[in-house]
């Protein structure tokens, strides 16, 4: 968007909406079965499990957004190495997650924390810096309609002439969680006991010596 503008708003809402109803499917086999779907898999497929690790590690196990985290912490701290930072946020992470009498609880109370500083956050910088002009771009851009470019001076329709098709479908793939971290709804109906997720037992945290029983 920070290339064509928001007339291609529509893609967004698009692939929100298609992962809306996969992770809603993906919900309904844990409430029946009482498994993640990573375990579903791995009966079907015995290799599914390395599949996800490795395509999961690919994808989010890679640093990127922990080392543009500690870049700016650096920048704030007036430091000109950002290296060990990443580090330290790293372990920080892998600690605080592992604290928890299970893994899940731990991060749902960290998730909740975020979002409830995080969005009053953006809502409020969203209100104070966006302007009227760029409510209606929203608006049209969430219909196909988009403002005129340097390529389109009269606008354009959907798609923008010299958009990747590739980086586009990538976009619209991650609009929401995206790739994997859909999946893991399951594992959130599983934990918090829903349907079937009742009989099985909790992921336990790296200090708890052994899986926590089902409630």
């Amino acid at each position: 968007m920070s290339r064509f503008g928001l007339g291609i708003a529509w893609g967004a809402l698009l692939g929100i909406t298609c992962q809306y109803f996969i992770n809603m499917e993906i919900t309904r086999y844990s409430l029946v079965k009482g498994e993640s779907v990573f375990v579903g898999l791995e009966k079907l497929f015995s290799w599914a499990p390395n599949w996800f690790i490795l395509s999961t590690f690919i994808g989010f196990g890679l640093p990127g957004i922990v080392a543009a985290s500690a870049k700016v912490a650096a920048h704030l701290l007036g430091l000109s190495e950002h290296k060990w930072i990443a580090i330290v946020f790293l372990a920080l992470i892998g600690l605080i997650l592992s604290l928890g009498k299970t893994v899940y609880g731990m991060m749902e109370k960290i998730t909740k924390t975020v979002l409830l500083i995080g969005t009053p956050f953006v809502f409020l910088l969203a209100t104070a810096l966006a302007k009227p002009e760029h409510f209606i771009a929203l608006a049209q851009g969430l219909v196909g309609i988009g403002e005129s470019l340097a390529t389109q001076p009269g606008g354009y329709f959907f798609l923008p002439i010299g958009i990747s098709l590739a980086a586009f479908l990538a976009a619209f793939v991650y609009a929401g969680a995206g790739g994997n971290l859909n999946l893991t709804q399951s594992i959130y109906a599983k934990e918090k006991g829903y349907g079937m997720g009742k009989y099985a037992q909790r992921m336990a945290g790296l200090f708890t010596s052994s899986l926590v029983e089902a409630r």
